[in-house]
């Protein structure tokens, strides 16, 4: 199952979406100014992007794990 991150602009919200070719189920909880995750092709994201409920956001790119420098090495003399 493939999903969509979109930023949820509509009033709050859930649902339980049937997904996939298995049929399995989704939850999905909504909130205003939260961000959402949901199948792009299923009918009720394509209904809440007609009713301007949803924005798509840009994909979400990993960042590097912070590291943190290694302590100077101490010659001995």
């Amino acid at each position: 199952m493939e999903l969509t991150r979109y930023l949820y602009n509509g009033p709050p919200s859930a649902a339980t979406l049937r997904v996939g070719e298995s049929r399995e189920l989704l939850d999905v909880q909504l909130s205003p100014g939260m961000p959402a995750e949901l199948p792009p092709e299923h009918e009720y994201t394509l209904v809440l992007l007609e009713l301007q409920h949803l924005e798509l956001l840009p994909a979400e790119t990993k960042r590097a794990a912070k590291t943190t420098p290694a302590p100077p090495k101490v010659e001995k003399e």
